[in-house]
């Protein structure tokens, strides 16, 4: 059974090496004044089995892992403070939640800078 302990032991220390806040975390998006990081929820599942066949005195074993990784949330950080946007389920792409996130609140920046803006009138002299 020293076997199936090894064959533990390499799977957990393998998928440990996964394990970090840069899982969750994805890297900072910056575009036009606004911050974008990616929040993701990830799940892991192993296993592994030993044993001896019959005419046999040495064992055999294996294992495998799987690991998957879900996007759950945006945090966005632009001029008005820090917020955090959650995904709705579905079946697109990050890249689609994303932009389903980003593209609106870009939309109201630019609806607030068109609105900043002060047409100047020609004079007209007679």
């Amino acid at each position: 059974m020293e076997e199936l302990n090894g064959i533990l032991r390499t799977i957990t220390a393998e998928m440990q090496k996964s394990l970090s806040a840069k899982t969750v975390i994805g890297e900072p998006i910056t575009m036009e004044g606004k911050t974008v990081v990616p929040l993701v929820s990830v799940g892991m599942g192993f296993g592994a089995g030993a044993g001896f066949a019959k005419d046999q005195s040495t064992p055999g074993g294996g294992g495998g892992g799987g690991m998957g990784v879900k996007p759950v949330a945006v945090i966005i950080i632009d001029e008005h403070g820090v917020r955090v946007d959650s995904l709705r389920p579905t079946k697109l792409s990050l890249l689609e939640q994303l932009a389903e996130v980003v593209v609106p609140r870009l939309e109201e920046v630019d609806k607030a800078k068109s609105q900043r803006r002060v047409p100047i009138e020609a004079s007209q002299e007679s």
